[in-house]
């Protein structure tokens, strides 16, 4: 009985210093996850088995938009799509390889991201959202399947 108050305390403890969402991801079976709650999930650098960096560039009326850093990272976790810094590059360093996409950066930064909007611009009958991936236009959006060293540009601008 003894053996399992201290078992408990240690997991008690664990939770406490990890925070819950850690703590359970370090015994979720990754491969039952869908890509998005995978990216919901909280990672390690020992964990990460596939590790792309693709950069984003956001554009509002010719003024950039600085993608904050340390998206996707808190005190006591790090999802599988995050930034350390305000280049807009994304680091992608997930515990198996799948194709994470453009919208599941967003879902996990909180922010819109559709054809018609990204972050709070919203396509109007004066004004566009244009997507461009590696220098050609690219309509896919929150469907774009990142790659390393993939350059996105997302722009609101007058048509």
């Amino acid at each position: 009985m003894q053996k399992f108050f201290a078992w408990a305390l240690v997991i008690i403890v664990a939770v406490g210093l990890l925070g819950s969402s850690t703590f359970i991801s370090l015994f979720t079976n990754k491969a039952e996850l869908t890509t998005r709650e995978l990216a919901f999930t909280c990672t390690t650098d020992m964990a990460t088995k596939y590790h792309i960096h693709p950069i984003l560039s956001l554009v509002a009326e010719g003024k950039t938009i600085e993608v904050p850093s340390n998206i996707g990272v808190s005190l006591t976790c790090m999802h599988p799509l995050h930034t350390h810094d305000t280049t807009g590059e994304i680091h992608v360093e997930s515990p198996e390889p799948r194709d994470f996409t453009l919208g599941d950066f967003f879902a996990v930064w909180e922010r819109s991201l559709s054809k018609d909007r990204f972050l709070d611009y919203v396509a109007t009958s004066t004004h566009e959202i244009v997507m461009t991936v590696d220098g050609k236009r690219n309509e896919e959006f929150g469907s774009l399947v990142l790659k390393d060293k993939q350059q996105i540009i997302l722009e609101y601008k007058k048509k």
